[in-house]
């Protein structure tokens, strides 16, 4: 894995071996930072179930000012200080420790909100539309964020979850990519 872009662009990640852990392809990472017209500068993003930190490094890269990054399996935890150390990101990075429905709690409590939330959690497990809900009911987005949803594609999704409205999906083999706008 590389970063596709920005001033960090080329830099290599620290990843998993096997396949038991499924990290965001560099074609679909690529694919979803083709998609969005976000303007990065100064964006804060939220990077939940993280892994490696893959799309929220690569915000990051692109110019964001802050990633925060929830996860709680110790060994994706190590990949992601790894990451974020070997790139010099500490002082733009805020690792959360927690599972996600914790770690947004505790977001909100600190009253953090976010121009952009990615989340690529494991798939068959239904946490896709859990989260979605979870997101949508915790009053950590900013106005006009954007909510990218990575998963597989046979998964159902609603078009609507409270301020979250569906705006584009996309297929790249067994991922789907779901694009949600706070309305």
């Amino acid at each position: 894995m590389r970063i596709i872009s920005g001033k960090l662009k080329g830099r290599r990640l620290a990843s998993f071996g096997g396949r038991r852990i499924r990290p965001t392809s560099d074609m679909v990472r690529e694919a979803i930072f083709d998609i969005l017209t976000v303007g990065w500068e100064g964006k804060e993003v939220l990077d939940l179930f993280s892994g490696t930190g893959a799309l929220g490094i690569e915000a990051l890269s692109r110019g964001a000012s802050q990633g925060v990054f929830v996860e709680n399996h110790s060994h994706s935890l190590l990949l992601l200080d790894k990451n974020i150390n070997t790139l010099s990101l500490s002082d733009l990075c805020e690792v959360v420790r927690f599972g996600v429905e914790k770690g947004i709690r505790f977001l909100k409590k600190r009253d953090w909100k976010f121009d952009v939330v990615f989340l690529d959690p494991p798939y068959g497990k239904g946490l896709t539309d859990d989260t979605l809900r979870l997101i949508a009911g915790s009053d950590i987005l900013k106005e006009d964020a954007v909510v990218v949803a990575e998963h597989h594609y046979k998964e159902i999704l609603s078009d609507r979850y409270r301020k979250l409205q569906l705006s584009d999906q996309r297929k790249y083999g067994s991922t789907g990519v779901s694009f949600f706008y706070a309305r």
